[in-house]
C-alpha cells in the first residue's frame, strides 16, 4: 500500500473512531468513483458497511467479502486478510467459518510462510474465533514441530473451543479429549531430572497450571484426584524444580483440592507441615514467608503464617475429631498455643484467630481436648491482642454471632472493662485507644443495634445514645490527626460512619422523619473536609443525596470517587440506577452513563490483545480469567441497564442523540450481575442483611428488570419506525406479541417488591398493552386496536400517575413523575403511529385516538402542577424550620451538631446546610 493510500485510509478510520460510519462510507465511495479498485479500499469499505449495519449495507458488505475471499490466487496482503476476517466476524455467527476458510486458502498457497501461518492464528484470536484459532494452531504445531510454543497454543485453543461449544455438542467432547491427550502426553514426557527434557514436555509452572485448569473442563469426575496426583508428583508437583517458580500458588491449590475431596488427614498433615516452626519465628519476613538468605534457593517451607494454612489446619482437625480421631485436636491446639507463645503479644493475628476458630468448633458441643478455651474466652483474648487493628470486626463477626445472648452481653462488658484500663500516656496510646473504641462500637452495633427492628421509645433511646457516643468519639479523635497527610483518613472516621449507620437505622424505623438523613449528610460532609478521599463516606453520601432527592448534589460528589473504567460495571450502579427517571435533563446524566458503558467496548477491544499477549508470554493459566471476565462483561446486567437509561434520556430530553441500541441481556450466553454491594461498610448481623440494602432508593433492578425494559424499548422503537414507514411494520408483524410476552414473563418473575417500583409496574403494563396493539395494527384488526385504546384511555394510562401520592418530596416522587412523563411521551408516539396506519377493519374511531393525545397533553400540565407543589413545599420557610429544629433537637446527635464553634459549625451552619439541600431538591423538580 502506498503512503498516499495509507493516508486516505487513515481518514476513514478517523471517522469510524468518531462514531461517524456514514461519513467514512462517503470517503470510500468517492475514491471508488475516481477509479480506485485496490483490495485495501474494498475491504475497508466492507468493514465500514458492517458498522452501519442496515439490511442494505449488510448485503453489500457480504458481496464485497465474498468477492475478495473467492479470488484466485488468494490475497497475500496480511492487512487485507486481517480486516477481511473482521468483516466476516461482524457479519455474524452464521458466517463464522468464512474467516477460517479465508486464512486456510492463503496459508495453503504459501505452505512455508511461517509468519503468514502465525498471522492466521492471531487473526482468529483477535475475533475470538476459537474454531479458526484451533485449526490455525494445529497447522502451526504440525508444520513446525520444533517450536514448542505452537504445541501449547494448540492445547489452549482446543480447550477454548471446547468451552465455547454448547454442552450437548458432540464436537465439544472431541476437542476436550484432544486437548487432554495432548497435555497428558506432555505431562508423561516430563522427567524428574530436567537436565534433558523433550521439547514438548511441560517445562514451566504456567504449563503445570494449564494442565490443572484443563482437567475440570474435560474430566470433571476425576479432575480433583488427577490434579492431586500432579501436585504430589516429583516431576511437576509442588516441590518439583518446575513447580518451584510458583510454589505458593501450587501449594494453595493442593490445599483447596484436599478440602474439596474431604481428605482431612492429608489436609491436616499438609497444613501442619506448612505452619511456621517455633525455631523459624525469628527469621521470617513480615508477610510470614521464610526469610531468604543471600544466594540461597527459595525456601519451600516456613511460609505458613497465612490464614489459608491455619484455616485448613483447624478445619481438618475438627473434621477428624468428629470422625473419632481425638488426638489431632490436641495436637492442633498445642501447635496453635506454641505458635502464639513464640511471638510478641498482638503480632500473631492468624494464630489468635486460629484459636478462636478452634474454640468455635466445640462451642455447641461442650467438648474438646483439655485446655480448649470457650469461644467467649478465645474472643476476649483475641480482642485484647488485636483489638486495635482494623481487621478485628471482620475477623470476629461470624464467631460473635455464634455466642448465646448472655455471652454476648458478657463480651460487651469485658470489652468495656478493657477500654477503661487502656493507658493514654502518649499519642500512640491515644490513637490505639481510638482504634479499640471504634472496634468496641462496631461489635456493640452488631450485637445490640442490629437486632432492633421495630420503632419504640426504648429503641429510639438506645440508638440515639449510640449515635451520640460514636459522634463524640469522632470529634475527640480529630486532634490526633494533625500530623496526617492530606490523603490520609482521620483516625476516628469509622466512628462517624457508625454514627451514620445508626441514624440510617432510625430513618428506616420511621421513614416519615427525614431528619436523620439530613444529620447524616451534614456529618459526612464535615468528615470529607478532613478526610477528602474517604471512600466509604463518599459512597454513602452519594446514596443519601439520592434518597432525599438531591440528585444534582450526588452528581457533584460522585467524581470524587475516581471510579476507574474497570470498576464501572461493579460500582457505577450506586449513582446511575434509574438516573433517567430522577434527573434526565442534566447533561451529566448522559455523560456518566456513556462513561460507565465504556468498559463494554473496552473489553471487546482489549480482551483479544490480552489473550494474544498471554499466548506470546506463555501465560496460559491466566487465559481462563481473561475469557471469564470478558463473558461476565458481555452478559452484564448493568450493560443493559445503562443502554435502557440512555434511550429514556433521549426520549425525555430532546436533543440527546437517540443512537443507543439496547442489547438483549445474555444474548451471547449467561447473564452476569457484577455489581458490588459489599463495598459499603457493614456491621449488621447476617440475619438482618447488609447495611446498604436498608437505604437503597427503591427495589434493586436485576435481570428481569433489564428484560422487561429491553422489550419495552423495542416496542417503542417499533412505534417510531412504523410511524416513519406509514404504519408498516415490515417483517415485524408478530414482534409486538413477542415483546408483550417477554414483559409479562419478566414482571411475573421479578415481582413488584423484588425489582420494580410501582411506577415501573404501571408503565410496563401500559407498554405491554401497546405491544399487543402494535401486532393487532399489523393485521389491520381494528376491533382489537379500538378495545386496547379504550383500555389504555380508561385504565392503564391513568394508573401511571395515580400512584403518586402527596409526600415529602424525595427520590420516589421524582421517579414517579418522570415515569409518568415518559408514559405521556410514549402515548403521544402511539397516537402518531395510529394516525399513520391505514386500512383498519373496522375503522378505529378518531375520538379514541384524539382522547389519547389529549390525555398525554393534559398529563404534561398535571406534572408541572405536581412539580410546582413539591417546590412550594420545599421552599416553605415554616416547613424548612421544622426540619432544621428536628435536625438540631437536643436528644441524639443534634446536641453535638448545634455546638457553636464546634466541629460541625453550630446552629447557623446546620440551618444553612438544610436550606442548601432543599434548594438542590427544588432544582430537580424545576427540571420537570
Amino acid at each position: 500500500m502506498s503512503i498516499a493510500d495509507n493516508r486516505k485510509n487513515q481518514l476513514v478510520w478517523e471517522q469510524l473512531e468518531l462514531g461517524a460510519p456514514k461519513q467514512a462510507l462517503q470517503l470510500c465511495n468517492r475514491r471508488l468513483k475516481k477509479g480506485e479498485k485496490s483490495e485495501s479500499l474494498l475491504v475497508l469499505k466492507a468493514f465500514v458497511l458492517t458498522n452501519i449495519s442496515t439490511p442494505t449495507t449488510t448485503e453489500e458488505a457480504l458481496q464485497i467479502a465474498r468477492s475478495l475471499s473467492d479470488r484466485t490466487p488468494p490475497t497475500q496482503s496480511v492487512d487485507t486478510l486481517r480486516l477481511l476476517s473482521r468483516v466476516w466476524s461482524n457479519l455474524g455467527p452464521v458466517y463464522a467459518e468464512e474467516g477460517t476458510k479465508l486464512w486456510d486458502r492463503a496459508v495453503k498457497s504459501q505452505p512455508q510462510n511461517e509468519e503468514l501461518a502465525k498471522e492466521w492464528f492471531w487473526g482468529m484470536v483477535r475475533v475470538l474465533d476459537w474454531q479458526g484459532a484451533q485449526k490455525a494452531a494445529m497447522n502451526l504445531q504440525k508444520t513446525y514441530p520444533k517450536r514448542r510454543e505452537y504445541f501449547f497454543w494448540a492445547v489452549v485453543s482446543c480447550l477454548l473451543l471446547h468451552n465455547s461449544l454448547p454442552v450437548d455438542s458432540p464436537q465439544r467432547k472431541m476437542f476436550g479429549t484432544l486437548a487432554y491427550r495432548m497435555i497428558a502426553k506432555a505431562r508423561d514426557d516430563t522427567p524428574a531430572n530436567i537436565s534433558a527434557i523433550p521439547a514438548r514436555a511441560i517445562q514451566t509452572s504456567q504449563e503445570v497450571n494449564l494442565l490443572l485448569e484443563l482437567l475440570p473442563y474435560v474430566a470433571p469426575g476425576d479432575a480433583a484426584k488427577e490434579s492431586l496426583d500432579v501436585l504430589n508428583s516429583k516431576n511437576l508437583g509442588v516441590d518439583s524444580v518446575i513447580g518451584r517458580s510458583d510454589w505458593w500458588g501450587l501449594a494453595r491449590k493442593r490445599l483447596d483440592l484436599l478440602e474439596e475431596t474431604r481428605d482431612w488427614r492429608a489436609l491436616f498433615n499438609s497444613c501442619g507441615s506448612l505452619l511456621p516452626k517455633p525455631e523459624d519465628a525469628v527469621v521470617t519476613e513480615g508477610n510470614g514467608e521464610a526469610k531468604k538468605e543471600d544466594g540461597a534457593a527459595p525456601p519451600a517451607q516456613g511460609r505458613g503464617d497465612d490464614w489459608r494454612v491455619w484455616d485448613g489446619f483447624v478445619t481438618a482437625a475438627g473434621k477428624l475429631y468428629d470422625d473419632g480421631d481425638k488426638s489431632v485436636a490436641k495436637e492442633s491446639l498445642d501447635k496453635i498455643l506454641a505458635h502464639r507463645k513464640t511471638l510478641p503479644t498482638g503480632s500473631s493475628r492468624h494464630g489468635d484467630l486460629a484459636l478462636v476458630k478452634f474454640a468455635s468448633l466445640f462451642h455447641d458441643k461442650n467438648d474438646g481436648p483439655e485446655g480448649t478455651p470457650t469461644l467467649l474466652e478465645a474472643l476476649q483474648e483475641y480482642f485484647v491482642n488485636t483489638g486495635n487493628k482494623s481487621c478485628t470486626f471482620e475477623d470476629t463477626q461470624k464467631y460473635l454471632e455464634m455466642l448465646e445472648d448472655c455471652e454476648k452481653m458478657d463480651f460487651i462488658k469485658f470489652v468495656e472493662g478493657k477500654l477503661e484500663s487502656l493507658p493514654e500516656a502518649n499519642e500512640k496510646q491515644k490513637i490505639d485507644r481510638v482504634a479499640y473504641t471504634i472496634n468496641y462500637y462496631k461489635l456493640f452495633y452488631l450485637l445490640t443495634i442490629s437486632p432492633l427492628s421495630t420503632a419504640s421509645d426504648a429503641t429510639t433511646k438506645t440508638i440515639s445514645a449510640f449515635v451520640t457516643d460514636t459522634l463524640n468519639v469522632y470529634v475527640s479523635a480529630l486532634s490526633l490527626g494533625s500530623s496526617l497527610l492530606v490523603t490520609d483518613d482521620q483516625y476516628g472516621d469509622d466512628a462517624a460512619l457508625l454514627c451514620v449507620m445508626g441514624l440510617v437505622r432510625l430513618y428506616t424505623l420511621s421513614p416519615s422523619n427525614q431528619a436523620p438523613l439530613y444529620q447524616s449528610i451534614h456529618i459526612l460532609e464535615i468528615l470529607l473536609r478532613n478526610s477528602k478521599h474517604n471512600y466509604q463516606a463518599l459512597l454513602i453520601l452519594v446514596r443519601l443525596y439520592l434518597l432525599i432527592g438531591a440528585v444534582g448534589s450526588a452528581f457533584d460528589v460522585y467524581p470524587r470517587l475516581n471510579i476507574k473504567q474497570v470498576q464501572n460495571d461493579t460500582l457505577a450502579h450506586y449513582l446511575l440506577t434509574r438516573v433517567s427517571s430522577l434527573l434526565p435533563n442534566d447533561a451529566r446524566s448522559a455523560a456518566l452513563l456513556r462513561d460507565a458503558g465504556g468498559i463494554y467496548e473496552s473489553s471487546r477491544v482489549q480482551t483479544p490483545k490480552m489473550l494474544q499477549l498471554a499466548f506470546e508470554k506463555g501465560g496460559y493459566s491466566r487465559m481462563m480469567g481473561f475469557i471469564e471476565f470478558s463473558e461476565r462483561i458481555e452478559g452484564s446486567v448493568c450493560r443493559s441497564m445503562w443502554e435502557i437509561e440512555l434511550r429514556r434520556l433521549a426520549r425525555l430530553s430532546p436533543g440527546y442523540p437517540d443512537d443507543v441500541e439496547v442489547t438483549e441481556i445474555g444474548y451471547k450466553g449467561t447473564v452476569s450481575d457484577n455489581r458490588d454491594f459489599a463495598v459499603v461498610i457493614d456491621c449488621d448481623s447476617s440475619t438482618v442483611g447488609p447495611f446498604e440494602k436498608s437505604f437503597r432508593p427503591g427495589p434493586t433492578p436485576g435481570e428481569n428488570w433489564a428484560r422487561a425494559f429491553n422489550a419495552a424499548e423495542k416496542v417503542i422503537q417499533l412505534l417510531a419506525a412504523a410511524k416513519e414507514n406509514n404504519g408498516s411494520l415490515g417483517e415485524n408483524v408478530n414482534a409486538g406479541n413477542e415483546f408483550s410476552t417477554k414483559i409479562t414473563s419478566a414482571l411475573e418473575t421479578g415481582g413488584a417488591t423484588k425489582e420494580f417500583t410501582s411506577a415501573e409496574m404501571s408503565y410496563l403494563a401500559l407498554v405491554r398493552a401497546i405491544a399487543e396493539l402494535v401486532s393487532a395494527a399489523a393485521t389491520k384488526d381494528g376491533a382489537k386496536v379500538t378495545k386496547t385504546i379504550d383500555d389504555i384511555n380508561n385504565d392503564l394510562y391513568p394508573k401511571t400517575l395515580e400512584g403518586v401520592a402527596p409526600e415529602t418530596p424525595a427520590w420516589s416522587l421524582l421517579h414517579s413523575l418522570w415515569m409518568a412523563k415518559d408514559a405521556a411521551v410514549v402515548c403521544e408516539l402511539l397516537g402518531r403511529f395510529l394516525g399513520a396506519v391505514k386500512g383498519f377493519k373496522p375503522a378505529v374511531p378518531k375520538p379514541s385516538v384524539n382522547a389519547l393525545l389529549e390525555a398525554a397533553k393534559k398529563r404534561r400540565k398535571d406534572l408541572v402542577a405536581q412539580a410546582e407543589a413539591a417546590q412550594k413545599l420545599l421552599e416553605d420557610e415554616d416547613a424548612t424550620q421544622i426540619l432544621v429544629d428536628s435536625v438540631l433537637q437536643e436528644e441524639g446527635v443534634g446536641s453535638v451538631l448545634r455546638k457553636d464553634g464546634g466541629v460541625f459549625g453550630g446552629v447557623e451552619s446546620v440551618a444553612e446546610n438544610v436550606k442548601r439541600l432543599r434548594d438542590s431538591i427544588v432544582r430537580c423538580f424545576e427540571s420537570l
